[in-house]
C-alpha cells in the first residue's frame, strides 16, 4: 500500500494503540530512495519524486507478494507445530 511518511507515522501510532509498543511486527518500507537505474559507471540514479510515486504506488498490483508473505507466514507456523 502507497502511503506517506506521515500517514505510515499515524497507521504505526494507531497500532501501536492497538497492539502495545512491545507489540512484534515485520516490516519492509520502500521510500523514493529505493526507486533508482544503475548508469553505465554503477551508480545510482534516483528518479525524480513522481516517477518514485508511480512505482512506488503500483506495488499494490503486485498480489503475489503478499502471498508469498503469508506462505512464509504458514511455513514458520508448521515449523513450530502450530499448523500441520
Amino acid at each position: 500500500m502507497y502511503r506517506t511518511l506521515k500517514q505510515l507515522q499515524d497507521s504505526v501510532q494507531h497500532l501501536i494503540e492497538q497492539q502495545g509498543e512491545d507489540a512484534p511486527v515485520a516490516a519492509w518500507i520502500f521510500t523514493n530512495e529505493d526507486v533508482f537505474v544503475m548508469d553505465d559507471d554503477c551508480n545510482q540514479v534516483k528518479q525524480p519524486r513522481e516517477i518514485a510515486e508511480n512505482v512506488l504506488s503500483n506495488l499494490d498490483d503486485y498480489d503475489y507478494l503478499y502471498t508469498e508473505i503469508f506462505d512464509c507466514i504458514d511455513n514458520e507456523l508448521r515449523e513450530l507445530g502450530v499448523i500441520e
